[in-house]
């Protein structure tokens, strides 16, 4: 088809230096109807730096901050209020979301890749239904030195393990490609890496298991001593919760459940003797019950424990030292701790995809010499 102009109309443009009046051709086509081109389509109010300015803003700080700060740093544009700010993080979110699975970002194939996968949550602001909503996010590093974080709301996503193949992909994966996958144990997570085309077993993050044994150990420091009998069971329980620390790290599955079997064993000494006040039965008690739920946990996981120490000394990595710190970074800090927001599930995934899609271009400008596992 031709297109020939028809007139001109006024439009106003907010940008970062106030509002522009500009004069903007009326195309008009003629001949046989195709699919609208990208020149005839869209009425943008704005500069793209304005809306990508208030979506960059609107992630990292609350929506209000965002405009006022806008307004504050450029007195000639307007911030807009809160709500303009949002509209700009779904706009953005919604663009991230829209783009096809593209090709790897580099041109050189990763021999291996190291992925970290996790969970976290965010209040959510329904007066029914769950109080709050799950987030999926991780991290793969791959021996190129790049680095690729996801995230999002499991709830809005169609097919959450998507976002853990462009991560792949961008990171530069092939046929024969090494891909270790690391996670907290959850069966959910699994599900997601094997239709990810992930099919080797994941290894269960060493730095989720060594905090349930630290949390152990320092509930044991805490327990009260009244008779002599439990005055040689507490350094005793010490040393157990030491060896099963070693057998873990080892890979030692078997030998690990005798060491929990024995811990049970040395605590029937505080149920005899004298009776007990809550104060000093609660170190116990909370004992107890840490090391029956630690014992379910390793039974359910022991096909994923592996030597952790033989993994170390290879060189390979035991797990993602980054994933805790990227919940942090990616959901807590502007969602859960400084901020006492509810979240809608839409909300929740707007913002969390643009920070993500933020985070990766910052990963580009300085990109990981080594990877980051502990």
């Amino acid at each position: 088809p031709t297109v020939r102009l028809k007139d001109y109309r006024l439009r106003r443009i907010q940008s970062l230096h106030g509002t522009l009046t500009i004069r903007v051709p009326r195309l008009m086509r003629t001949g046989r109807v195709e699919p609208v081109s990208p020149l005839l389509a869209g009425s943008a109010r704005s500069t793209a730096e304005y809306r990508l300015l208030l979506a960059r803003l609107g992630a990292w700080m609350s929506f209000r901050a965002a405009a006022g700060l806008v307004e504050e740093l450029f007195p000639q544009a307007s911030g807009g209020c809160a709500d303009t700010v949002r509209r700009r993080i779904f706009d953005e979110a919604e663009r991230i979301s829209a783009r096809p699975l593209g090709k790897a970002r580099t041109e050189t194939p990763a021999r291996s890749i190291d992925l970290g996968v996790a969970t976290t949550f965010v209040r959510s602001c329904a007066t029914r239904g769950p109080r709050h909503h799950e987030v999926l996010i991780g991290i793969g590093v791959a021996d190129n030195g790049r680095s690729h974080r996801i995230g999002g709301a499991i709830a809005a996503l169609e097919m959450p393990a998507d976002l853990i193949v462009d991560a792949l992909r961008q990171l530069g994966r092939h046929d024969a490609t090494a891909v270790t996958a690391f996670t907290d144990g959850d069966k959910m997570l699994r599900r997601y890496l094997l239709r990810a085309n992930i099919e080797e077993r994941p290894v269960l993050d060493w730095p989720h298991l060594a905090r349930r044994v630290q949390v152990a150990k320092t509930t044991a420091k805490g327990l009260r001593v009244l008779t002599e009998r439990e005055y040689r069971a507490r350094p005793a329980i010490g040393r157990l919760l030491d060896s099963l620390h070693w057998r873990l790290w080892n890979g030692q599955t078997d030998r690990a459940r005798d060491a929990l079997v024995q811990i049970e064993r040395r605590l029937r000494a505080f149920d005899a003797g004298r009776a007990r006040s809550g104060r000093t039965a609660a170190p116990a008690r909370r004992l107890r019950t840490a090391i029956g739920n630690f014992a379910d946990y390793i039974n359910g996981q022991s096909s994923y424990l592996v030597d952790y120490a033989r993994r170390q000394r290879a060189a390979q990595p035991v797990g993602t030292s980054t994933s805790e710190g990227l919940a942090n970074a990616l959901v807590n800090r502007r969602m859960n701790k400084l901020q006492q927001m509810r979240w809608s599930t839409a909300g929740a995934h707007a913002v969390v995809t643009v920070r993500a899609n933020f985070m990766n271009q910052a990963s580009l400008k300085t990109p990981t010499t080594n990877r980051q596992a502990a």
